[in-house]
């Protein structure tokens, strides 16, 4: 049992680190012999603070212990930085991979971003100097004047409209839900209400405009509006769908919304590649992915717990055939 229990976390553990990969990209640096994974973190709102999250994966997460983290700032005090970690491992669940839950409650935490009262860059170098030194004593190897260091994911312009893209997905009322991995391959699902084809548009834009959320392999898409008759009785449907590529997915989470008679709503299920085929449970995965979200949010009933879509295996870590409102990727290979 304590084998196959340590198999499961090791694996549970690969996983998660291929979403962290799939989902922040070159922001992710991870040693799966050493089960140790660093992720930077800028500043959501474009700010030049940035906050590293280095974390060890003990051998029997998520199964049991808590991962063992640290947090570096240069702006940040050691009591602001202590109390962060603190409110981590609160977060941690056994049986449930907690790392991409952790990035995104940092992103959240104002008092990590604040701009400190006037520091010297004297002061700032100094941090990093700290920084250094200690992984060098903490025997992490470092390649140049950048590895082990926090880089940044993006420049500061790009920073400033993701930032900007964020906050018009917030006024879209966009729901994004929690990532999961079906044999390294990341599905995420979107969801946000519409009245209309130009509200479907703005929120494909706002969607593509996140630089996460445009590298995905597919970016599966269907609406459904419903128009009332005269009166109040009747009306009809408008409705269409986008595979992305992924041939035959956008007509399938279509019919998921008329099987649930789910209305006035555009679903989004990101799929980030990893490297395995699926076959035709690709489509259960997508699927379900919106399922899951779709009953969180009350749009459909179910148990809508918060665990990996049901049936596809995944892990917590009627119109005819149409064009995205925005334009889609290029380039997207079908039928994996």
């Amino acid at each position: 049992m304590a084998d196959g229990t340590g198999a499961a976390d090791a694996a549970s553990r690969d996983e998660e680190l291929c979403a962290l990969e799939a989902i922040f990209g070159e922001s992710v640096n991870a040693s799966r012999e050493d089960s140790f994974v660093e992720v930077c973190i800028p500043h959501p709102q474009g700010g030049v603070q940035e906050v590293a999250l280095r974390v060890s994966l003990p051998s029997d997460y998520p199964s049991s212990s808590c991962p063992v983290a640290a947090l570096y700032g240069s702006h940040l005090s050691d009591d602001v930085l202590a109390w962060a970690v603190k409110q981590l491992e609160t977060l941690f669940t056994p049986g449930d991979v907690v790392l991409y839950n952790w990035v995104e409650w940092l992103r959240e935490q104002e008092i990590l971003w604040a701009v400190p009262s006037g520091p010297s860059q004297q002061k700032l170098d100094s941090g990093k100097q700290q920084q250094r030194e200690q992984r060098e004593d903490e025997g992490v190897e470092e390649e140049g004047a950048t590895h082990g260091s926090c880089r940044r994911a993006t420049t500061v312009k790009e920073a400033v409209r993701e930032a900007e893209a964020v906050e018009l997905l917030r006024a879209l009322r966009v729901t994004s839900g929690k990532p999961y991995v079906e044999k390294k391959s990341t599905f995420q699902a979107h969801v946000a209400p519409v009245r209309s084809f130009e509200e479907v548009a703005a929120v494909m834009d706002a969607l593509l405009s996140i630089s996460k959320i445009r590298a995905a392999t597919h970016n599966i898409m269907a609406y459904r509006i419903h128009t009332e008759g005269v009166g109040g009785c009747g009306g009809s449907f408008l409705q269409d769908y986008d595979d992305d590529g992924e041939n035959a997915a956008g007509g399938r989470l279509l019919h998921l919304l008329q099987a649930a008679d789910v209305r006035n709503v555009v679903v989004v299920v990101s799929r980030w590649f990893g490297g395995v085929l699926l076959g035709p449970a690709r489509f259960t995965a997508i699927n379900n992915t919106a399922r899951v979200l779709l009953e969180q949010m009350g749009l459909v009933s179910g148990g809508g717990k918060g665990g990996g879509p049901a049936g596809s295996g995944g892990k917590g870590s009627g119109g005819g055939k149409g064009q995205a409102p925005a334009a889609s990727a290029s380039g997207k290979r079908a039928g994996r």
